[in-house]
C-alpha cells in the first residue's frame, strides 16, 4: 500500500475512533452539573429566569443546575465569560436583549462579538414594559400626559434604571415618536427610580411588570399604557402605547438563553427543545404571567432572527436619540 494511502487509512481510522466517543457524550449529554451564568445581581428579573429554568432542567434530567450571578460591566463580565467557555452545552447564558442587540453600539468597546462568540439556543420571554406615573399626578391617560408635557417643556423629567438601559432606550423612542421635550434622570438600577417616583421626584417611567404592577396596584403609581402592540394579560384594561396616542409603538425586552460558540447540533437541540418545552409549560407561563412577562420558548433560527432584527432596529434609535451611556 502506498504511504498517502495508508496515511489516509490510519487518519479515517482515527476520525472513526475519535467519532465513537463524541457521539457518545452527546448522547449522554448532560451527565454532569450545567452551569447558567446569569450577568446581573441576585434577586432581579434575570435571576428569577435562570432560577425557573435550571429548576425545570434539573427536575428533567436529574443533573444539578448552579446558577452563578456574574454582575459587572452592564451584563458584559458575564457575557465574556462565557464567549470564553468551552461550547459543550455545560456553560449557558441567561441575558437579555441589551448584551447582543444594544452594548454593541453603546459601548466603544465590548469583550466579546454578539455573534461569533455565542450560540442562540432560545428565547425565554418578553417583557413588556408599562407607562406609570406618579398616583399624584394629574393625568388619568397617556394623551393626557402628553398634553400635560406640551404645556410644560422641559420641566417634566421621567427616570430610568440607568443611561442605555431599555427604560431609556424606550423613552427615548417614546419622546422621538411624539417630539416632547422630557428630562432623563437615569439611577443605578430600578428599585430607587421607582421610588423616586412614588414620591414624584420624577414624573413618569417605562419599567417592567416585576418592578411597578405591585406599586400599581397598591394605588402608589398610575399605569397609563403598555409597551407593546398587545393588551398585557397582567393588566388586561390596560390599552396599549398604540391605542393611548402612539401610533406603531411596539417594544419589549426580550430574555434568552445562549451558550458558548461551537455546540454540537445534537446538544443545541436538546437544550433549545427542553428550555422551549420549559417555557411553554402552564406552570411556568402560570408564574410569569402575574407578574407581566409573557413566556415565549423558540427555536435557536427563531431567536438569531430576532436578535439580527433588534440590532438594526436599536442602533438606529440609539443614534438617532444621541443615545449615551455615563
Amino acid at each position: 500500500m502506498k504511504r498517502r494511502s495508508v496515511l489516509m487509512a490510519l487518519g479515517g481510522g482515527l476520525a472513526a475512533a475519535l467519532g465513537v466517543p463524541l457521539a457518545r457524550a452527546q448522547q449522554d449529554f448532560p451527565n454532569k452539573p450545567l452551569h447558567i451564568i446569569a450577568p446581573y445581581p441576585p434577586g432581579g428579573t434575570t435571576d428569577l429566569f435562570a432560577r425557573t429554568i435550571g429548576e425545570c432542567l434539573q427536575r428533567t434530567w436529574g443533573q444539578p443546575v448552579i446558577i452563578e450571578n456574574r454582575p459587572g460591566s452592564s451584563g458584559m463580565i458575564g457575557a465574556s465569560m462565557v464567549a470564553r467557555a468551552r461550547g459543550d452545552g455545560y456553560t449557558l447564558l441567561i441575558g437579555s436583549q441589551a448584551l447582543y442587540s444594544v452594548n454593541p453600539f453603546l459601548y466603544e468597546k465590548v469583550p466579546y462579538d454578539p455573534v461569533k462568540d455565542f450560540t442562540p439556543v432560545s428565547l425565554v420571554a418578553r417583557l413588556p414594559s408599562f407607562f406609570v406615573v406618579p398616583a399624584t399626578l394629574p393625568v388619568n391617560t397617556l394623551r393626557e400626559f402628553i398634553q400635560y408635557v406640551k404645556e410644560r417643556p422641559g420641566q417634566i423629567a421621567y427616570g430610568s434604571a440607568g443611561s442605555g438601559t431599555a427604560q431609556h432606550i424606550y423613552f427615548e423612542l417614546f419622546k422621538l415618536q411624539t417630539g416632547l421635550d422630557l428630562l432623563h434622570i437615569p439611577y443605578k438600577g430600578s428599585v430607587p427610580a421607582v421610588t423616586d417616583l412614588i414620591g414624584g421626584r420624577a414624573q413618569a417611567m417605562m419599567d417592567f411588570g416585576p418592578s411597578v404592577l405591585a406599586f400599581v396596584r397598591a394605588g402608589k403609581l398610575k399605569a397609563l399604557a403598555v409597551s407593546t402592540k398587545e393588551r398585557s394579560r397582567a393588566l388586561p384594561d390596560l390599552p396599549s402605547m398604540d391605542e393611548a396616542g402612539v401610533p406603531g409603538f411596539d417594544n419589549a425586552t426580550w430574555f434568552a438563553i445562549h451558550g458558548p460558540a461551537g455546540i454540537p447540533a445534537p446538544i443545541l437541540n436538546k437544550l433549545s427543545n427542553e428550555i422551549r418545552n420549559a417555557v411553554r409549560s402552564p406552570e411556568v407561563r402560570a408564574r410569569f404571567e402575574t407578574q407581566g412577562i409573557d413566556a415565549v420558548g423558540t427555536t435557536p433560527e427563531e431567536l438569531a432572527s430576532r436578535q439580527r432584527g433588534d440590532a438594526i432596529k436599536y442602533a438606529d434609535v440609539i443614534k438617532r436619540a444621541n443615545i449615551k451611556v455615563d
